[in-house]
């Protein structure tokens, strides 16, 4: 579906006209909050971001298109990268951050705050090839279209995300909203991550599907 679509379907359900500036928005922010919650396929990099390094500074921006999850790193030359997760592992290998070297060789990336940050030990001059899973495409123009949800599952789980999140704002305001509003949404949402048993698959076992299936690690009873 493209922007326009979406916006003109969820006009269907939200009846006031004086809301449809705010679908654009109320668009994005679902997405981009999907992006987080899941690992989504299509935003997971096959080919590298770089980032160059230099023996003068430990902490660097992460690319500005980086959303999460920094799952894998290499040096100049290939040479795979330790990734922690917590900064003070790096102090414990240089607490006051001046060693310097030919290659990184540890990192920790920053997944918190605005401006996401990369931190490096030791300095090095160099550019590093880093692997993660990007930030879903901005939807602006109407015919723009969502890059990481398939078309099927985007009304499924998208619209219900949306009028939750918004419920003090919708709530009088969305058709039928008058009996037992906010748990109908929260079915209709679980219904699209999930599934039902009469119904189609779920977005979250259509990307278990994507990876194998579920995975198990030992004993008699599967765990996902």
């Amino acid at each position: 579906m493209t922007l326009a679509e979406m916006q003109e379907s969820l006009a269907v359900v939200v009846q006031d006209k004086s809301l449809q500036p705010l679908f654009k928005r109320m668009i994005n922010d679902a997405i981009l909050e999907t992006a987080a919650d899941f690992d989504l396929p299509s935003l997971k990099l096959t080919t590298p971001a770089t980032l160059a390094v230099i023996t003068t500074d430990w902490i660097y921006n992460l690319p500005a298109n980086y959303h999460k999850r920094l799952f894998k790193c290499a040096d100049s030359e290939y040479w795979e990268i330790d990734i922690h997760h917590k900064v003070e592992d790096l102090d414990d290998r240089d607490l006051d951050h001046d060693e310097t070297g030919d290659h990184v060789t540890d990192v920790v990336a920053e997944d918190t705050g605005v401006l996401k940050k990369l931190y490096v030990y030791p300095k090095a001059a160099e550019t590093l090839y880093l692997w993660y899973f990007r930030k879903p495409l901005t939807l602006v123009n109407p015919g723009d279209s969502c890059d990481c949800i398939p078309p099927e599952f985007q009304e499924r789980v998208l619209f219900p995300k949306i009028i939750i999140k918004n419920y003090q704002l919708l709530q009088d305001q969305v058709e039928n909203f008058d009996v037992k509003p906010l748990q109908y949404w929260e079915g209709k949402l679980r219904e699209g991550l999930y599934g039902s048993p009469q119904g189609p698959i779920g977005f979250i076992n259509w990307i278990a599907k994507l990876r194998g299936g579920p995975k198990r690690h030992g004993g008699r009873d599967p765990i996902p």
